[in-house]
């Protein structure tokens, strides 16, 4: 949900629909409401209601289809638009959708995309800008407590969004973790990701003891392998996997179950290659009954 032009569609298709980000620029103005079922991590459905924000379907949204908008939500994505002259009108919106959330779908998550945040150069400003946001929500989100994202469909920034967002849909994700965790912690790897296969979003990730000094790194290994991948189709040469080995350490990409690759970092230069890929072998059909 946000304003026109504020940027819903072109995120939902560079997410699922395989989009560059300069394709987005060909999209024209979503009529009405767009739904659209994607199959995510094998069996989850994912039914995303894509809405139109010209008036008319706002205050259509609001009054007589109400119920059948808000109705059974699980997930409430608002996008604000960085570059609109109107935030007030915005934040308007925003109440009047979370008042209509919270008579039809109370248990309801709450995601705030301060979207177009390329827009501004400076790392400092940016993140005054997005806590700008985030402390005015927070203020008039009521019973919600929204989790708040500065995104761009130029950058790694929508991935980690989004990441987030199916991360908290996926009904058995505390035991997929748990086992990726085992697996990282068997393998004396140093690292360990879980991507979704069709959108290279984040799944979850293990790492080996000490601090993660770049949380954020595999955001932007989804945009890039995603690219990738996208570049080898229009070459006619499908993407299967990625072996890299420098001084420091070694790093596979490798198709894993049916809906995920695996990412596996082994810092330690006596495992062998050939080690690492038997250990992912040996994993897969495990993880693969705890997707069925």
């Amino acid at each position: 949900m946000g304003r026109s032009g504020a940027g819903k569609t072109s995120m939902r298709s560079l997410i699922f629909a395989n989009f560059t980000a300069s394709d987005t620029r060909r999209l024209g103005a979503t009529i009405d409401v767009e739904h659209s079922t994607v199959q995510f991590m094998g069996n989850l459905s994912l039914n995303i209601w894509d809405c139109g924000g010209q008036h008319k379907y706002l205050d259509n949204y609001l009054n007589e289809q109400k119920e059948n908008i808000f109705g059974n939500v699980e997930v409430l994505i608002f996008v604000f638009d960085l570059e609109t002259n109107d935030r007030d009108s915005e934040y308007t919106l925003y109440d009047d959708c979370l008042q209509s959330l919270a008579q039809l779908s109370r248990d309801a998550k709450v995601y705030c995309l301060v979207h177009k945040i390329d827009k501004i150069t400076d790392p400092e400003q940016k993140r005054n800008v997005v806590d700008s946001y985030e402390s005015a929500i927070l203020q008039r989100s009521g019973v919600f407590q929204p989790h708040v994202y500065g995104t761009s469909i130029w950058d790694h920034t929508l991935y980690k969004a989004w990441s987030q967002i199916v991360f908290t849909l996926v009904p058995n994700m505390a035991t997929i973790q748990g086992n990726l965790e085992r697996f990282c912690e068997l393998t004396d790897a140093a690292e360990v990701v879980l991507f979704e296969r069709a959108t290279f979003l984040v799944v979850c990730r293990a790492m080996g003891s000490g601090p993660d000094p770049h949380p954020d790194r595999y955001m932007a290994v989804s945009q890039s392998i995603k690219q990738y991948r996208d570049a080898c189709a229009d070459q006619g040469t499908p993407f299967r996997s990625t072996h890299i080995r420098t001084r420091s350490y070694t790093l596979f990409i490798e198709p894993f179950t049916k809906s995920t690759y695996i990412l596996v970092i082994t810092a330690d230069p006596d495992v062998e290659p050939a080690v690492t890929k038997a250990n992912i072998e040996a994993a897969r059909s495990h993880f693969t009954k705890l997707a069925d």
